[in-house]
């Protein structure tokens, strides 16, 4: 019996195991991807249940060390750190793992039909495609099989993605493979396709022309006060901050997530990755991390063992650094330790999905998440005139 939509996270390790192809995805009411079974085809051999992560109760298989070694980092390529959505961490590793004789690194990408996807990446020319935040579940268990073999013919495989798609990963290969290397990211949740769907349908509605594109992190005003940009058809860009923007508001509310987020079996210690990172939100001010230069992004490092050490080791040339305490990455980072609270949204977030289906994502905005005199000043205040009134909000820090 596989787990239930509650717990299952979707990561298709069963549907990569299955010998008979009886499992397929297919998308739920919420708009999130589940298992369904042709029962006709299925013999009940139990292997999907043999590897599936969530019913597998042992250890994390990540070889983790006693003390976890944390740093705030940031790309000294000022271009590739300002693409980046913090501070560039992930496309220095990449670009450094790649110079390995027979390598290859995975990640996920944003497709021109604004699905996300997890591609293999040989070349430094296409790591832009695998820079930068998605928050959407991204397609992965196609690529399972082709990982492993790859693995087998000695091949070096950087694999990153969401803890729960690592995780899925470890069981899939069932093995311990030196010249495999996983780095994740401190996740909030995965949000419903559907949400997002609502939301690029009422920007076409609105703005009268199709989204090719969609950044969802940009720092046009700061790192602090990230935006998403959107790329229409008729080639006009348009940035909206969290809280003009519903699909990031729900999702930072944590009103959209899927369910088996709120009960993630990944948001503990030991991590499940060699590397986990994240932006290191309230990072304390230094003599090297000025109120400035935290405001062009700051990446949050967590080596959770020794093959952590040595890609940090190769890439470190490449980052301005400095070591931190975990429990100042905790601090501003709590998912590394726990998921998003379910018993007090449980109630909400029921409410949500089920008028989504009747209202526009405006009106359960405007319903649930209502901006408030001083969000709606700053709207009005502009993207040029937010960054002028925060900056000036801050000048005690500036010297």
């Amino acid at each position: 019996m596989l787990p239930d939509k509650n717990l299952c996270t979707g990561c298709g390790v069963c549907i990569s195991v299955c010998s008979y192809n009886c499992l397929s995805f297919k998308e739920d009411e919420e708009g999130f991807r589940q298992i369904s079974i042709e029962k006709e085809l299925c013999i009940n051999c139990g292997k999907c249940e043999r590897f599936c992560p969530i019913l597998d109760r042992s250890p994390v298989k990540n070889r983790s060390k006693d003390k976890i070694q944390v740093f705030a980092c940031w790309n000294k390529d000022k271009k590739v750190r300002q693409q980046s959505s913090s501070g560039g961490f992930f496309p220095a590793l990449a670009d450094t793992f790649l110079k390995e004789e027979k390598s290859v690194v995975y990640g996920a990408t944003m497709q021109k039909d604004l699905q996300v996807v997890h591609i293999p990446v040989t070349y430094k020319t296409d790591l832009l495609k695998i820079q930068g935040s998605k928050y959407l579940q991204s397609k992965v268990h196609h690529l399972f099989p082709s990982i492993k073999k790859q693995l087998q013919e000695g091949q070096k495989v950087l694999f990153s993605g969401t803890p729960c798609q690592i995780g899925g990963l470890y069981n899939y290969l069932n093995n311990t493979y030196e010249n495999l290397y996983t780095c994740e990211v401190v996740c909030h949740g995965i949000p419903s396709s559907l949400f997002f769907s609502k939301h690029i349908d009422w920007l076409k509605q609105k703005y009268r022309t199709p989204i090719t594109h969609v950044a969802f992190r940009s720092k046009s005003i700061c790192w602090t006060i990230p935006v998403s940009r959107y790329r229409f058809g008729n080639k006009r860009k348009k940035e909206f901050r969290t809280i003009e923007n519903p699909f990031m508001n729900f999702f930072y509310a944590g009103l959209n997530l899927r369910q088996s987020c709120y009960h993630c079996q990944y948001s503990r210690l030991p991590r499940v990755a060699d590397i986990t990172m994240g932006d290191f939100w309230g990072v304390r001010l230094s003599k090297k991390i000025s109120f400035l230069e935290k405001e062009k992004g700051i990446s949050l490092i967590l080596l959770n063992n020794q093959r952590g050490d040595e890609l940090y080791e190769k890439v470190k040339n490449q980052l301005n650094s400095e070591s931190r305490s975990i429990e100042e990455a905790i601090s501003g980072n709590i998912h590394i330790i726990q998921p998003v609270d379910f018993n007090s949204r449980y109630q909400l977030r029921s409410k949500v999905f089920h008028e989504l289906q009747l209202d526009g994502l405006e009106k359960l905005t405007d319903k649930y998440l209502p901006l408030s005199f001083k969000e709606k000043i700053s709207i009005q205040l502009g993207k040029v005139g937010m960054k002028i009134y925060y900056y000036f909000k801050n000048l005690h820090r500036l010297f």
